[in-house]
């Protein structure tokens, strides 16, 4: 196949993506605009196997004017589990160094346990198993809870790998070079 039926097909292929995503977001836009009550009563009297009752929070009135992405919004606001809450309340009563002392120890030792298990378990160099198990703990620590709030130290151990292996691998390409 020469170059310029791939990149028709490339072109074709990322215009159909393009066309499925505008459909699929305006479809949800007018799904999301829709009238609350008024769809979720007409599920119910048509018997639809799926209705809208896991999008009401407890303990909350449904006004008839709000829309089904208003009550979404109000369900996922609200904290989803009293153990978050409470890990959240603790967690604010910490002093800032301490929490950011901890994750930095949680970081540390998912990737100690990672270089561990490269070590043993293949037949890594030493810098390139370093590398990997400082981007798994990143990765672990990423999706898992951890005591600083918010996204903010997340993304900085992901992005500070992504820094130290792009260094790395300019460094070794300079070598040879």
């Amino acid at each position: 196949m020469s170059s310029r039926p791939r990149a028709a097909w490339a072109i074709a292929s990322i215009l159909c993506l393009l066309a499925v995503l505008t459909i699929a977001g305006l479809s949800i836009r007018e799904l999301l605009a829709l009238p609350f009550r008024e769809t979720n009563d007409r599920l119910h009297r048509e018997s639809s196997p799926l209705n809208l009752d896991f999008l009401i929070p407890g303990g909350t009135y449904v006004d008839p004017a709000m829309t089904v992405g208003e009550v979404a919004k109000l369900r996922f606001r609200q904290p989803g589990h009293h153990m978050e809450s409470l890990a959240r309340q603790i967690s604010t009563m910490i002093p800032d160094k301490y929490r950011v002392a901890s994750a930095l120890a949680l970081y540390l030792f998912w990737s100690f346990l990672f270089v561990t298990f490269f070590r043993v378990f293949t037949w890594m160099r030493y810098s390139v198993a370093f590398m990997a198990s400082l981007a798994c703990g990143a990765a672990v620590y990423y999706f898992m809870p951890d005591p600083v709030l918010g996204r903010a130290d997340d993304g900085a151990f992901l992005l500070g790998v992504a820094a130290l292996i792009g260094a790395a691998r300019w460094r070794s390409k300079r070598k040879k070079a």
